[in-house]
């Protein structure tokens, strides 16, 4: 197994751990039991924290615990998709609700497999993502209502991590039908399927630029998972980073300017962004457990990504901050059942 599909497996594996409780003031009878109060008027909670402060390795200062309330600034935003998952819900699912934590709902009710990795096509029509409902895991796509669900590639392998083209005509994703994780890109209906990244090391979690010519990835081919770039055809694959630990799950700033990823180069995973040609490499968060899968809004001003510093078991809940790392705020009350990334429209 892949370092890629051990992280992605592993997290989502472990939802079983807690017990889902979203509220959905729209749809009740889509959400699974023991709904919590609505988060329109959160309650009191007492966060699970480091027992010490840590400094941020940028600018020195000591990084405050996220909000309990999300603040004025992150309300009316937009909406989010995400993972969510127990085992009274049947496993990992699809949800979506407002950037300030409201109105969720359940986009898919699949009680065999898990579905995971949504990313909103950019239209905000269209959900795509993988599920392995139907034995191994394949790329689906969903409408942003919940109708019309769909099979995109079917083959005796493994299909994940999709991700869209500017102008989503195109779905760019990770398949391992060749033997190791290569990049294949594909129609917006399945077809036309080719692959991309060539070569014996595992190359996963495609990210499209925003005007449409390059692709960052993570690979593995010098020893260590790092983040590359390529032209969208293929072409003149570039590394960006270059540690000794792990580089993953790369985000492009709509502007194009930037990137944001993940990386366990302290210990636990943080989120870093860096410009896109891999300089001016600058850590947003700084805690004890992990920080994921970061997702940028579409104006570029905040991220979204998911956190483990409130949960005590091994899952998490889905965040925001400002783009520069500051006003983390909390979105999600789950018990800690949310895991993986969320995308914003």
């Amino acid at each position: 197994m892949s370092f890629t599909r051990f992280i992605a497996i592993s997290t989502v594996a472990l939802i079983t751990l807690g017990t889902l409780s979203l509220s959905c003031a729209s749809q009740p009878a889509q959400v699974p039991p023991n709904p919590p109060s609505d988060t329109s008027q959160p309650t009191k909670s007492t966060p699970i924290l480091p027992t010490s402060p840590s400094e941020n390795k940028t600018s020195g200062s000591v990084q405050k615990p996220a909000s309990e309330k999300p603040n004025a600034s992150a309300l009316n935003m937009g909406k989010l998709v995400f993972v969510s998952g127990s085992a009274a819900a049947g496993g990992a699912q699809l949800y979506t609700c407002t950037t300030e934590g409201r109105n969720f709902t359940s986009l898919t009710k699949n009680k065999i497999g898990a579905d995971r990795f949504p990313k909103w096509s950019p239209d905000g029509t269209k959900v795509a993502f993988y599920s392995d409902r139907d034995g191994n895991e394949q790329i689906y796509v969903i409408n942003a209502d919940g109708g019309n669900q769909a099979r995109l590639t079917n083959n005796t392998a493994n299909d994940s991590l999709p991700a869209w083209s500017p102008d989503g005509a195109k779905i760019v994703f990770t398949t391992d039908r060749d033997g190791n994780e290569q990049i294949y890109v594909m129609d917006a209906d399945g077809s036309g399927q080719k692959r991309i990244t060539n070569n014996s090391a595992d190359d996963a979690a495609p990210a499209w630029s925003p005007d449409g010519s390059k692709i960052a990835f993570q690979s593995d081919r010098d020893g260590n998972p790092e983040i590359y770039v390529m032209n969208a055809d293929g072409t003149n694959q570039l590394r960006l980073t270059s540690n000794t630990q792990t580089d993953t799950f790369p985000a492009w700033s709509p502007d194009g300017k930037k990137i944001t990823f993940q990386t366990n180069e302290n210990g636990n995973f943080e989120i870093y962004t860096m410009s896109a040609d891999g300089t001016a490499r600058t850590r947003l968060t700084n805690s004890y457990v992990d920080n994921k899968y970061p997702a940028w809004s579409p104006d570029g001003n905040k991220i979204v990504f998911y956190s483990k510093r409130d949960c005590t078991n091994d899952n998490g809940e889905i965040y925001i901050m400002d783009a520069d790392g500051s006003n983390q705020t909390r979105i999600t009350r789950t018990d800690c059942t949310d895991t993986g990334l969320a995308s914003w429209r």
